[in-house]
């Protein structure tokens, strides 16, 4: 369904003005979005505003510094990546204003703000929103709001783990107004529903991270993740690197039941490793130190542990460290300072990936472009490279909670980090 549709619907008039620029954003926004040339080629300037802001460029060099800055490595070459995460990162080259910056900090702090006078309403559905990572996410679904006049308003809810509150608040963003809502999935298909009613109301519905490889296609309009099949193979691979004999692993679940850790673990197996040991974590502290104990208790041999969130590695070190045996190579998804500073301290082989907040960034992109009219790829699959932890990763300026390059400014990371 088209805005100018769900406006009306909506009782809300775009105004000539927003008509005229959204039309500009079309033209762009179609190509990259149905896979056409790339406005930017490697010997020009890349188009970063798609015509909503007037007509900004970034050069391939420094949408490249910011790519490797994304990915924590510089092995992947930007003109490689899908048309919407170049587009985006583009956008996450500029540089804000102070008074950008100082907006961004207000709306991150409250739960709803103004961020505009555009006639679009953004929403952010978070299932979780407990810890920094999910907070630095956050940040990057305002901090790429802001460089689309289109969006005037900014909605946060948190369902705090909970399906119910998770569905109870994707209706209730829909009867408030929302134009976009933007969300990571980890309910899995008992979460199908909901999103495909939002949609059915007219609400763009964009995905980052989670498992939505098999999700209806009523349920989004783009989902934005990377390849799970491919993690889980990357990760069985690595940990057949980083240990000196071969032999079974263990399989550290964040929640029970995410399909996204069902679909890697899949995949872990499908290389032939063998799983020896699997346990959920709650992605807490307490938890994934109970797993790991469980883990030393049952006397299963485990020669490395494969996990999906790094925040909270430094349990599994502990519980290692407290049961006087050697911690096995982990692999995990997503950084953390304080995984990476321990490690600088107890030595054992730590393989980690970036942190994916910026995912979400795309997800904002493809979600105002097809509030405009225009029509997007519906689905963005990016790399996600492991990198084996060194010392010098560690950032004794920055405390423990710290996930690592986020694509947030070093001023807000420092507010955030203290307001924490």
């Amino acid at each position: 369904m088209s805005f100018m549709r769900r406006s009306a619907e909506h009782g809300r008039g775009l105004g000539r003005s927003f008509a005229i620029r959204a039309a500009a954003a079309v033209l762009v926004a179609v190509t990259a979005g149905c896979g056409a040339a790339h406005p930017g080629s490697p010997t020009g300037p890349v188009p970063a505003d798609a015509g909503s802001a007037g007509e900004v460029a970034v050069s391939e060099a420094d949408l490249q510094k910011t790519v490797d800055q994304a990915l924590s490595t510089g092995d992947v070459a930007a003109s490689t990546l899908p048309p919407l995460m170049r587009d985006a990162l583009a956008r996450a080259s500029h540089p804000l204003t102070s008074a950008q910056i100082d907006k961004a900090y207000e709306c991150w702090k409250a739960t709803s703000c103004t961020l505009g006078d555009g006639p679009l309403t953004l929403a952010q559905a978070d299932p979780f929103g407990g810890n920094t990572w999910r907070q630095f996410t956050k940040m990057n679904v305002i901090l790429q709001a802001l460089t689309h006049p289109e969006i005037g308003r900014y909605v946060y809810t948190d369902a705090n783990l909970d399906l119910a509150t998770y569905q109870a608040n994707l209706r209730t963003l829909t009867a408030q107004g929302a134009d976009v809502i933007v969300t990571i999935n980890e309910f899995g298909p008992a979460a199908y529903a909901a999103l495909t009613a939002a949609q059915r109301q007219g609400v763009v519905v964009t995905t980052y991270l989670g498992a939505m490889d098999d999700a209806p296609p009523t349920a989004y309009t783009t989902r934005v993740q990377y390849d799970l099949c491919a993690t889980g193979r990357a990760m069985a691979e690595t940990a057949r690197k980083a240990t000196a004999t071969p032999g079974p692993v263990a399989y550290f679940d964040g929640l029970a039941g995410n399909p996204q850790d069902a679909k890697v673990k899949s995949c872990v197996g499908d290389t032939g490793a063998e799983t020896s040991f699997t346990e959920a974590t709650d992605y807490t502290a307490a938890g994934t130190q109970r797993a790991a104990s469980a883990l030393i208790a049952s006397g299963k041999p485990a020669t490395a542990i494969l996990y999906s969130y790094a925040n909270t590695v430094p349990s599994i070190v502990n519980a290692y460290r407290e049961a006087g045996k050697e911690v096995p190579a982990i692999i995990s998804l997503t950084q953390s300072n304080a995984a990476v500073c321990q490690r600088a301290e107890h030595p054992y082989p730590l393989y980690l990936t970036n942190s994916a907040n910026w995912a979400a960034r795309i997800s904002v992109d493809a979600g105002v472009r097809a509030a405009g009219g225009a029509k997007v790829a519906d689905s963005v699959v990016f790399p996600l490279p492991f990198f084996e932890v060194t010392d010098s990763d560690c950032d004794t300026s920055k405390p423990a909670e710290y996930p690592g390059p986020a694509l947030v400014p070093d001023a807000l990371t420092a507010k955030m980090l203290a307001a924490r």
